[in-house]
Formats: C-alpha cells, sequence, structure tokens
C-alpha cells in the first residue's frame, strides 16, 4: 500500500501539469516570435542602411536616388515599428501605417514642383511647408480615431520619414519659413527613440482597451 500509495500521492500533488505545460507551450512559442521578429527587425534596418547608401551616391534627380530615397524610406519607417509589433494584436494594419507614412509625405513634392518629373520633384532648393511636425501630428491623430493600431503605425511611419529628413538636408519641422536639421550621427539614435515612444504608445493603448 505504501509502495502504491506514493507514486498516487506524488500524482496527485501534481495536478498542475497540463497547466505548466501548456504555459511552457506559450512560452516557447512567444519565445520563437520574438525572435523572429528582432531577426525582421535588424535586417530592415540592414536594407535601410544600403538603401541611404546607394542613395547618397546616387546623381541628383536620377531614377535611382529616387528608388533609393523611397526604399530608404520605406525599411526605416518598417524597422521603427517592427520592435513593438508584439504589443498590439493587429501587427498588420501597425506595419501598414508605418509603409504609408513613410511615403506619403512625399506626395506634397508634386504639388510643390507643379511637375510628376522625378528630377523637378527632387532637385527643389527646399523640402515642401508639409514635411512638418504639425502635418505629421494632424494625420496621425485622425486616423488613430478611426483606427489606433492604423494611426499609431501611420504616426511612427511619418515621424521616421521626417528624422531621414532632418538628417539628409533638413525640412521645415516647426515653421514653414525655417529648415531644420540635424547631424546624419543623430538619425539612428532619434528613430530608436521614435520606436520607444512607439513601444509606449502601444502598451498604454492595448491598457485602455482593456
Amino acid at each position: 500500500m505504501i509502495a502504491c500509495g506514493v507514486p498516487l500521492f506524488t500524482l496527485l500533488g501534481q495536478t498542475d501539469l497540463p497547466v505548466r505545460s501548456i504555459e511552457y507551450a506559450r512560452a516557447g512559442k512567444d519565445g520563437g516570435r520574438s525572435m523572429r521578429r528582432w531577426l525582421a527587425t535588424l535586417l530592415t534596418w540592414g536594407i535601410a542602411l544600403i538603401a541611404h547608401r546607394a542613395w547618397s551616391a546616387a546623381p541628383p534627380g536620377s531614377w535611382r536616388r529616387g528608388v533609393s530615397d523611397a526604399a530608404s524610406h520605406a525599411a526605416s519607417g518598417l524597422a521603427t515599428v517592427l520592435p513593438i509589433t508584439g504589443q498590439l494584436p493587429a501587427p498588420g494594419r501597425l506595419l501598414a501605417g508605418a509603409l504609408v507614412g513613410s511615403l506619403i509625405l512625399d506626395l506634397d513634392h508634386v504639388a510643390a514642383a507643379r511637375s510628376l518629373r522625378l528630377s523637378a520633384c527632387m532637385t527643389m532648393p527646399s523640402r515642401p511647408a508639409t514635411h512638418s511636425a504639425a502635418v505629421a501630428c494632424l494625420l496621425a491623430l485622425v486616423t488613430m480615431r478611426r483606427d489606433r493600431a492604423l494611426g499609431l503605425g501611420l504616426g511612427l511611419g511619418l515621424g521616421a520619414h521626417l528624422v531621414r529628413d532632418l538628417a539628409t538636408g533638413g525640412a521645415p519641422l516647426l515653421t514653414p519659413k525655417r529648415s531644420v536639421s540635424v547631424p546624419e550621427e543623430w538619425m539612428i539614435p532619434l528613430l530608436a527613440g521614435i520606436s520607444a515612444l512607439g513601444w509606449w504608445g502601444a502598451r498604454r493603448s492595448r491598457s485602455i482597451e482593456r
């Protein structure tokens, strides 16, 4: 009886084994997702830097410069939000917003240059007045009222776009008549700061939805 009872009591004392197994499986799955997310982030940063180098080496107004500029903006925007995709239940909308935000600001080049020619759009003496923090905040806030994840991604993508513009010639960040610029070495730290701000915003959004 004692020999049979010891295993029985042992089993009875471990009735939470199925629960623990599920928790361990979830932890392993979450760890795998986190690893893939960071690998994707590093890969996207690499693409952004390669495209930025190609942009720097390309002749002004050329197709190569235009394509590499768009690629660097898009990759920078995505790399900024990829680390926080695990904070929201709708990472696809977050990424879509970031991609749109990283590119949409440059549509004002067409209006400012009054031309669809790439050379005209990319060789203006300064960036248009709509390349500003006020426009970026307005677009993000309006979108967030309808879709929080999409709006957050849009805001972060717009912020990433402006940071790269500030480091590559400047932009009228605060007032239309004054262009602001920062050293190119500040670009990565500023983008990391935007990503941290997005992480905080995603956490806050998740707590509000609960």
